[in-house]
């Protein structure tokens, strides 16, 4: 297994004065043999790629990286499951702006409903869990953040629309993006082509703007080697004794993923042509979306903390416990599970300690090497493994002198 090592240049040329050991990430990895010998001895079998980025401050608060990365292989294919959902809610907003631009006036919280689409996608015509039972794009977003909400993301993927997702994407510098279909709903390729029509109202119940239905002539590349996964699967109800093809799944490179939070977290490190067009106000209901836990959420409410506990959608440091997040951390960050694949991508900060790192990682847990029969290890070894690395990490992170605190202001202004 190769360790690579990137170092990241950035505001205006400035070199990071490199002062880490080259094999630290690998060093963090190997520590966990006792607790996780299978694991760390076949790597590769368990297709493990974690990419970890220490943040240090300039005295204006710019900040520069260290990036370190174990196991990464940008061509080797792993599902990305649910993280694909994050760019929706960052996009789903940038193209309200768009709309408003032109004199559309609609925004996140805009009343909605959504029309019957091509063969079987459904319509909505209310959502109880809003504080007025209504549906709107700025709900569906809060959803997704919150706990992952598949049905959400679906109905934002269905604003967006596949071809202008994909190539908005693409736009920005994402070139190996791709989000071909609907997640948990078993839509054929053509249905994952078209998305639903769009119907936003003011306060008095009057139609103000009509999307129509979009039909996506998207032709898409494959960027990655590797596609089958596993020795056998099941579809519906029934066993194929060969590994599962995934050439058409959905695809988001874990360094992708990285690189996309980064953008969010701090917009100002990307060109103007690659940036996202979104204002103040809008980074500020990400930030506060992305770190809300379940129990902190009224409207979508999730009380319900046996199922919805702080490490719900925070399996790092606190994917295996039911313990709660302590106040002085806070995780920004989006995961996803499914196919055996596990995967986290945070930013996560400590705000007592001026600690704030990047984490993103891949692990694929899945004894019989069978897919779709719901016997994955995500609970047994996965989840442990994931909340065990992000603890390494923030323990170094906590040792770690910088010269300059970092001001976490504009990630906690609510």
């Amino acid at each position: 297994m190769k360790l690579f090592v990137l170092l990241i240049i950035v505001f205006f040329g400035c070199d990071n004065n490199y002062k880490n050991d080259f094999k630290l990430l690998e060093k963090i990895f190997m520590s966990m043999k006792k607790d996780f010998p299978e694991i760390v001895s076949q790597p590769d079998l368990y297709r493990i790629q974690i990419i970890y980025t220490q943040i240090d401050r300039a005295t204006n608060q710019q900040p520069y990286f260290t990036t370190f990365e174990y196991g990464v292989d940008p061509n080797k294919y792993f599902y990305p499951a649910s993280t694909v959902k994050f760019p929706s809610t960052v996009l789903a907003l940038e193209k309200l702006k768009t709309y408003s631009s032109k004199n559309i006036k609609i925004n996140k919280d805009t009343y909605l409903t959504i029309g019957n689409g091509y063969g079987e996608m459904t319509k909505v015509e209310e959502d109880i869990t809003s504080i007025n039972s209504k549906a709107s794009i700025g709900h569906y977003i809060k959803k997704i953040l919150v706990i992952s909400d598949d049905d959400a993301f679906n109905r934002i993927y269905e604003f967006l629309g596949q071809e202008y997702f994909n190539k908005r994407m693409w736009n920005i510098g994402y070139n190996d993006f791709r989000v071909r279909h609907r997640l948990s709903i078993p839509l054929s390729t053509e249905e994952n082509q078209y998305t639903n029509p769009f119907y936003f109202y003011n306060n008095s119940g009057e139609m103000i703007f009509n999307q129509p239905m979009q039909n996506s002539k998207l032709k898409f590349k494959i960027s990655t080697v590797d596609n089958f996964i596993g020795n056998g699967y099941y579809k519906n109800s029934k066993k194929y004794d060969q590994p599962m093809d995934f050439t058409e799944k959905n695809y988001f490179k874990l360094s992708d993923q990285q690189k996309f939070l980064r953008q969010i977290i701090f917009p100002d490190i990307v060109n103007d042509d690659k940036k996202i067009n979104l204002s103040t106000s809008d980074y500020y209901f990400l930030y506060e979306w992305m770190q809300k836990l379940p129990r902190e959420s009224i409207y979508p409410s999730y009380n319900n903390y046996s199922r919805y506990s702080d490490g719900y959608c925070k399996f790092f440091i606190f994917g295996d416990t039911p313990n709660k997040v302590p106040e002085n951390i806070h995780i920004f960050n989006s995961v996803g599970w499914a196919y055996g694949f596990l995967i986290d991508n945070a930013y996560i900060i400590d705000t007592e300690n001026d600690v704030e790192f990047f984490l993103s990682a891949v692990i694929y847990i899945n004894e019989n090497e069978i897919l779709n029969d719901d016997q994955y290890q995500y609970s047994e070894l996965g989840l442990p493994f994931l909340s065990k690395l992000g603890k390494n990490i923030y323990s170094y992170e906590l040792n770690r002198k910088k010269e300059v605190k970092p001001d976490f202001t504009r990630f906690l202004h609510n």
